[in-house]
């Protein structure tokens, strides 16, 4: 309790959504370019060859020549042309038994085969004199950095393209052409040649490869530039590194180029494998920190495996101390830098033993001490349940609170229902007069509110998509929850549109039983009740026992400020038919809302026979005189549309004969104008008068007799629509007398 005391007082944090996106495999090159990464890469393709030109001294002026010096200068503004918005372009010659390749990097996100740049037909004429020339000096792979200045590139050029120095053998040919390079204070052009190249003890992906050797030879050199200050060479160190690394735009790439520099200790001079090591953790973009975390996260996991199969192990031992140490660096600079979404990796660093507990931020600090609880909650439940039955004071239940109220969204992730149950039955259980006062405000709840206040609605999803084992858990975790959780799971009825959300949350309903009608008619009598949670206990009182459905309840709904509470009231009195319900209908088809309306309409032929008054009621709103405003005139038609297609709905009347001649005389009275009936039907173009008249011809159809059959008879002997419609209602009328003769 002393340790809980201490950690429930940390300041609460937010758990930040870890970032799992899955990336892509890594590509060794771009082997198809899309429209605008042909417009990009053009102006390369025009330097590259330009440059080649220069260096081979092929259709390009010598140095000493006049032309030269604006040659150059041309060549200059071209390489600032290619590159764009990138900081460096650099070119990579792959030799293999199969193929010869060279690779430009840097300018888009993928390495460019030289072939796919300059395209097919120019390939087969510039790609071997190219190639020819990185062989002639060896020439492994250069960058140039924008960062060089005119006349360095101009000197640049002169150096490369010297043939005094392709005589002798290529290591003397790379010795000879680093030096000049150095002499001449050139610090903006990378190169590896043949003679530089140093031994990997590992197969690594090429572009990984090329980035070490760079790397390697970049720092090996760098300490012969004597005219920089100490200051200077850092900032160089930097910026090498930064350039290096920039094209390894993948985890996986910048995972096994981490892992593995500790060669380049090996090759140079005064410097350490963990030198190397800070220096390119620094140089990491932030946003590549956490991803290639994870990645060198799998590769202590392989080696832990290979260690148990083989501990005594030299160079495993070497390579897992060394992954260690980088996972240790990294996390620091992610603390420092404040990297989002590495809560939860960094504590798995803390259980693996690589980050103390001191040293990790507030924020994971809190995130281990959450974890810490829940283990022992899951380890001793019945202890923490005691203390909630039987608390020793008010300090102690209000930390036992706090500390289930914090471990429960952990529970609930690692879907531990059985030990939620405990602690839900263990606070529905407390005395009532046990309540928590928080320390910053002077509210009060129930225990259980207070443990699971935020955390219902999530506990309805989980209870969706669970198993049916722990299904069961979690519905006895609503029953302990009481009103808050009914209230959760009827929200589902109305407001998902999963039928297997709905079908769930009702089954759970269901299996509370009398907490479930509590709740129902507590709700529906409280005038305080939202109108949305009256709504849902409508719904819900649906599907109860018929005993426990008062329809007293619900016809008080039926004068709801609110449309959709009437609506729903109204759905469920016309399926309960208690006495009385045929007037409420009656009543709704005057409702305000159209929805209402609509219900009320449906549901007449429900209660067909109606009673005398409901429908000399009907009968008289269908015969009601046109307002003379239009557009009460609109609504009046398709109010009596809509009754009389009511009526033809259904199948018995108390005074079948006086309907159907009100319904016959209504259709003759539609159109009793100057011209008379048939004229009047021909011409109609209102669709509202031409619903109407279908609606009666349709109702004569199902309800009327041998009067209703001549009048059909009659009127289909046009040749509109609307004779049409008679001639088929004129068909079904006289099948539904024909039947009736020979049945009666």
């Amino acid at each position: 309790m002393e340790w809980i005391r201490h950690a429930i007082a940390q300041e609460a944090v937010a758990c930040e959504e870890e970032d799992l996106q899955a990336y892509a495999p890594a590509a060794s090159e771009k082997k198809e370019l899309t429209p605008q990464e042909r417009a990009r890469v053009k102006p390369v393709a025009d330097f590259i060859m330009d440059l080649t030109k220069a260096m081979l001294r092929t259709g390009y002026y010598a140095s000493d020549h006049p032309g030269a010096e604006n040659a150059k200068r041309g060549l200059y503004d071209a390489f600032l042309s290619s590159l764009g918005e990138a900081d460096e372009i650099m070119l990579t010659h792959q030799e293999t038994h199969e193929k010869s390749d060279i690779l430009i990097i840097g300018i888009l996100d993928e390495p460019v085969n030289v072939r796919t740049l300059v395209g097919a037909g120019m390939a087969e004429l510039f790609f071997p004199k190219l190639s020819e020339f990185f062989k002639r000096k060896g020439l492994v792979t250069f960058a140039v950095r924008r960062a060089i200045t005119p006349q360095k590139f101009e000197k640049f050029v002169d150096i490369m393209s010297d043939p005094t120095v392709d005589h002798g053998d290529s290591a003397q040919t790379g010795q000879l052409l680093s030096r000049a390079l150095i002499d001449n204070d050139i610090t903006e052009i990378s190169t590896v040649f043949m003679d530089d190249i140093i031994a990997l003890e590992m197969n690594l992906p090429w572009r990984v490869e090329m980035a070490i050797q760079r790397l390697a030879k970049d720092l090996k050199v760098l300490p012969l530039f004597q005219t920089e200050s100490d200051e200077a060479i850092k900032r160089m160190k930097l910026q090498i590194i930064q350039d290096i690394i920039r094209p390894l735009n993948h985890p996986e790439f910048l995972k096994d180029l981490i892992v593995n520099c500790y060669v380049i200790a090996r090759h140079v001079d005064h410097i350490e494998s963990e030198d190397v090591e800070k220096v390119i953790i620094g140089a990491f973009p932030l946003d590549s920190l956490l991803p290639t975390s994870r990645c060198i996260f799998g590769e202590l996991n392989s080696l832990k495996k290979i260690e148990a199969v083989d501990p005594g192990n030299p160079s495993v031992k070497r390579r897992f101390a060394a992954v260690k140490r980088i996972l240790k660096w990294i996390a620091r600079r992610m603390v420092l830098e404040d990297v989002a979404g590495a809560q939860r990796f960094l504590e798995q660093l803390y259980e693996n033993g690589l980050l103390k507990f001191e040293e990790l931020p507030a924020d994971v600090q809190y995130l281990i001490n959450t974890t810490r609880m829940t283990r022992d909650i899951q380890a001793h439940p019945p202890r923490y349940a005691e203390r909630l039955l039987q608390p020793t004071g008010e300090e102690d239940l209000s930390v036992v609170l706090k500390c289930l109220r914090r471990v429960l969204p952990q529970l609930m992730q690692e879907g531990d229902w059985v030990t939620i149950e405990l602690i839900a039955q263990a606070a529905g259980a407390c005395d009532p007069a046990n309540v928590l006062m928080t320390d910053d405000t002077d509210r009060t709840g129930s225990p259980i509110d207070y443990i699971f206040e935020g955390r219902i609605e999530k506990l309805v999803g989980e209870h969706e998509c669970a198993a049916d084992a722990d299904r069961r858990v979690i519905e006895s975790i609503f029953r302990h929850i009481g009103s808050r959780g009914i209230e959760a799971l009827s929200s589902v009825l109305s407001q998902t549109d999963s039928r297997s959300a709905r079908k769930a949350a009702m089954g759970a309903l269901m299996s509370l039983g009398d907490l479930t009608g509590d709740w129902v008619n507590r709700v529906l009598d409280d005038r305080r009740s939202e109108w949305f949670v009256k709504r849902n206990a409508l719904i819900l009182l649906g599907s109860l026992d018929n005993e426990a459905q008062d329809p007293d309840r619900v016809r008080k709904l039926l004068r709801h400020q609110h449309a959709r509470v009437r609506d729903e009231a109204l759905h469920l009195l016309v399926n309960l038919k208690p006495t009385g319900a045929e007037d409420e209908v009656i009543r709704a088809l005057e409702d305000p809302d159209e929805k209402v309306r609509w219900r009320a309409l449906n549901a007449l032929p429900d209660f067909a026979p109606l009673s005398e008054e409901s429908m000399n009621f009907l009968l008289a709103v269908i015969q009601a005189e046109l307002p003379d405003d239009a557009e009460a005139a609109t609504r009046q038609h398709r109010k009596a549309t809509q009754l009389i297609r009511a009526i033809g709905a259904m199948k018995l009347f108390k005074k079948p004969i006086e309907v159907e001649e009100t319904i016959l005389e209504h259709a003759r009275k539609i159109g009793s104008h100057k011209r008379g009936f048939l004229n009047r039907l021909k011409k109609t173009r209102d669709p509202e008068h031409k619903a109407l008249i279908e609606a009666s011809l349709t109702t004569l159809a199902n309800i009327g007799g041998t009067l209703s059959l001549s009048f059909l008879q009659n009127l289909a002997g046009g040749k509109d629509s609307i004779a049409d419609t008679a001639r088929k209602a004129a068909a079904v009328l006289q099948q539904r007398l024909a039947e009736q003769a020979v049945s009666g």
